[in-house]
C-alpha cells in the first residue's frame, strides 16, 4: 500500500514538472530578440500562470493544490533560468582564444 502511495506521488510530481520544463525551454527558444530583462520579467509572469492554472483544474478547498502550484511555479522558473544560462555561456566569447596560425 505505501508504494502504491510513493508511484502515485511520484506520478503526481511528473504530472506537475513535466509541462514547466518544457514551457520554460519553448519560452527561451522563442525569446531570443528580447532584451535579458525582458526575458526574465516574462519568464516570471509565465511561471505565475502556468501556477494559476492548476487552479481551473482542482476545486479549491484541495489540499495538494497549492503544493502543486508550487512545483509548477519553480519547475517553469528553474528551467528558464537554466536555459538562459546555457544560452549565455555559448555567447560569452572563449576564454582562451586559438592562436591566429592553427599550425602549433
Amino acid at each position: 500500500m505505501i508504494i502504491a502511495l510513493l508511484v502515485f506521488l511520484f506520478l503526481g510530481l511528473m504530472v506537475a514538472v513535466a509541462p514547466g520544463l518544457l514551457i520554460g525551454y519553448a519560452f527561451v527558444a522563442v525569446s531570443g530578440k528580447l532584451s535579458l530583462t525582458a526575458r526574465i520579467l516574462l519568464l516570471v509572469a509565465l511561471a505565475m500562470g502556468t501556477a494559476a492554472l492548476w487552479l481551473g483544474l482542482g476545486e479549491p478547498a484541495n489540499v495538494l493544490l497549492p503544493l502543486a502550484m508550487l512545483v509548477s511555479f519553480l519547475t517553469t522558473l528553474a528551467s528558464g533560468a537554466m536555459f538562459l544560462g546555457l544560452e549565455a555561456r555559448k555567447r560569452r566569447a572563449p576564454l582562451y582564444p586559438a592562436p591566429a596560425w592553427q599550425g602549433w
